[in-house]
């Protein structure tokens, strides 16, 4: 089953390929947020291979997913991380948010959030988000990535939809439990997810006193991610500390991203100048 995908994931459309971004140049580290939408399209159709030669069109070394599944009934019983990274040949954790064992009748049926890497993962761990009176449990998977320049922190979050909710898991985010944790911050990190922050909050700014924001330091006011069939939302947002130069952020503006999920996939190129400044030295 995996390998007829991957036979199909690498012959993309002449007029997909037209229309997405070149390689990543040497030395850059191309990073991809998306909310997949457990695989279903604007058309109704759910298409896991759709959304992973969405992603390989963009050629990221690593890629930040929400609203994936393992072996739910909607999503065809299929264990999403493994088999994405399986067809995109990389390595991958994932972190439920919501336990779904009872109501899709499986012992591993779950939601959340995933991480994929071109370059091996070195640890993960898990944060709850999660706030009284939420509609829906949310969280953030953090990865230690080994990247041929150094070590890179990854955090994958999928924030709530309402103003308060987001509030709190800002602060809770820019808190010493996790951002500011001398445990998970002596590298260079990206955090980057479905903020859902459509009306922004206040708090947003405490994650701009360590972080910048991709879309602004490439001279954009925003990148519409969320809306078929016109993106008319901002909610997905990328960030990388400032040892980090951001070379590009885009929307990848394929007719695959169109179409396979209701979001679209939030590109951005990255170089750890701190550890090829240091390689310079030496």
């Amino acid at each position: 089953m995996i390998q007829k995908r991957l036979k199909k994931l690498l012959t993309l459309k002449k007029a997909d390929s037209k229309k997405v971004a070149g390689a990543p140049q040497p030395g850059v580290i191309r990073v991809l947020t998306y909310n997949i939408h457990h695989g279903r399209g604007i058309d109704g159709r759910y298409d896991l291979s759709r959304i992973a030669r969405a992603i390989a069109a963009e050629t990221p070394h690593i890629v930040a997913l929400q609203e994936i599944e393992r072996f739910r009934q909607r999503s065809r019983r299929e264990d999403q991380p493994r088999v994405l990274a399986a067809l995109l040949k990389m390595h991958y954790c994932f972190a439920s948010v919501r336990d779904h064992r009872h109501s899709d009748q499986h012992e591993g049926a779950a939601y959340g959030n995933a991480i994929l890497s071109k370059f091996p993962i070195r640890s993960t761990s898990h944060f709850d988000l999660t706030v009284a009176g939420a509609r829906e449990p949310r969280g953030c998977l953090h990865a230690l990535i080994e990247t041929p320049w150094g070590p890179l922190h990854v955090f994958c979050v999928h924030l709530g939809l309402r103003y308060g909710e987001r509030a709190q898991q800002m602060a809770m985010l820019t808190s010493e439990k996790i951002l500011k944790n001398p445990r998970l911050t002596p590298a260079p990190a990206i955090l980057l997810g479905d903020f859902n922050n459509w009306w922004p909050v206040r708090t947003a700014k405490r994650i701009q006193e360590h972080f910048r924001d991709a879309c602004h330091v490439t001279g954009k006011k925003r990148l519409r991610t969320f809306g078929q069939p016109v993106t008319v939302l901002a909610l997905d947002y990328i960030y990388a500390t400032h040892d980090i130069e951001i070379v590009s952020c885009y929307v990848a503006n394929s007719s695959l991203a169109r179409r396979a999920s209701d979001h679209r996939p939030l590109v951005s190129d990255l170089k750890l100048t701190s550890y090829l400044a240091a390689r310079k030295r030496t």
